[in-house]
């Protein structure tokens, strides 16, 4: 009887314990943004935003100038005006400029375009979101076919492309 009734008490002391519940954090940090006031942290975001970046490449490949044109914001709350950074230096600073030189890029170059990767984040902190992709890029260049790996970091804001950069590197024989 001793037995029964000390196994029942600690039966009963065993399983009338409460144990909180691990936290569970359902978009946990993905990565960071490092900037002179420290890391901020990055998460995964709207997955939607990954079809607005393959349409406004789309159009890019269709040198569709007035669709790429619609796609974009004429301002965002994060960084004001629209914006290029282009991988050669360039600076386009406004949804006009950058339409004028898609327009001569396109006759000049046809360029097209091929994203090998997408990923979209939120840094903790900002008012939109961002596509990171990564693509060739294949153009003619004075007659010669001239392809180039990019990656692009795109900021979107209410469904529009409010800017981007594009750092580029040229592909080598071997590849």
């Amino acid at each position: 009887m001793k037995n029964y009734l000390l196994l029942l008490l600690i039966a009963v002391f065993t399983f009338s314990c409460e144990t909180a519940a691990p936290e569970c954090d359902d978009n946990p940090a993905a990565g960071y943004l490092a900037t002179a006031d420290g890391k901020t942290d990055a998460r995964d975001a709207d997955p939607a935003n990954l079809d607005i970046i393959d349409k406004y490449l789309d159009a890019h490949n269709a040198a569709d100038v007035e669709a790429i044109f619609e796609m974009e914001a004429d301002s965002t709350k994060q960084f004001g005006q629209f914006f290029v950074y282009g991988p050669r230096g360039e600076f386009l600073q406004s949804r006009e400029t950058h339409k004028e030189f898609l327009e001569g890029w396109f006759d000049s170059n046809n360029p097209q375009w091929n994203t090998f990767f997408s990923y979209t984040m939120k840094v903790d902190g900002q008012v939109g979101e961002w596509v990171i992709t990564g693509h060739t890029l294949t153009q003619n260049v004075e007659g010669e076919e001239v392809i180039t790996y990019d990656v692009a970091d795109f900021y979107i804001e209410d469904g529009k492309v409010g800017g981007f950069w594009v750092y580029s590197r040229a592909s080598t024989p071997a590849e």
